[in-house]
């Protein structure tokens, strides 16, 4: 089964992360690299293959909606969010069990959350 795992970050975190000058960003970022360096050397001895991405900022972000048949196009993601989407992975695995394992050694999970979703997969095909 696939799943969809979103890393999610406190808006203070995501705040504070797009605060920092390009050498603060990326001396936080050497400091985290051997934690994910170690979900990744467990995931290769598990057999575990991922997509993923990091995301930009959500100062960034344009949210689009059509209401009364007009589009509307608003900067950032809804101001009463908690959390910011910091990024993603697309894993297939062999049942939930697996997928929580894995979502609870992802690094962010300790400051933010991951939220596991899963695919729906159908035999229909969708147009592009």
């Amino acid at each position: 089964m696939k799943y969809l795992m979103l890393l999610n970050n406190s808006v203070e975190d995501a705040r504070s992360w797009e605060s920092l000058s390009e050498e603060g960003a990326s001396e936080l970022r050497s400091r985290e690299v051997p934690r994910w360096e170690e979900l990744f050397a467990w995931m290769g001895q598990t057999g575990i293959e991922l997509d993923g991405l990091e995301l930009d900022g959500p100062s960034k972000v344009k949210t689009a909606r059509v209401r009364s048949e007009e589009a509307l196009v608003t900067d950032g993601p809804y101001v009463e969010t908690k959390e910011q989407i910091g990024g993603y992975f697309l894993v297939e695995l062999d049942n939930l069990d697996q997928a929580i394992e894995l979502a609870t050694r992802i690094p962010v999970v300790e400051k933010g959350s991951v939220e596991i979703r899963p695919v729906v997969e159908s035999e229909a095909e969708v147009p592009a």
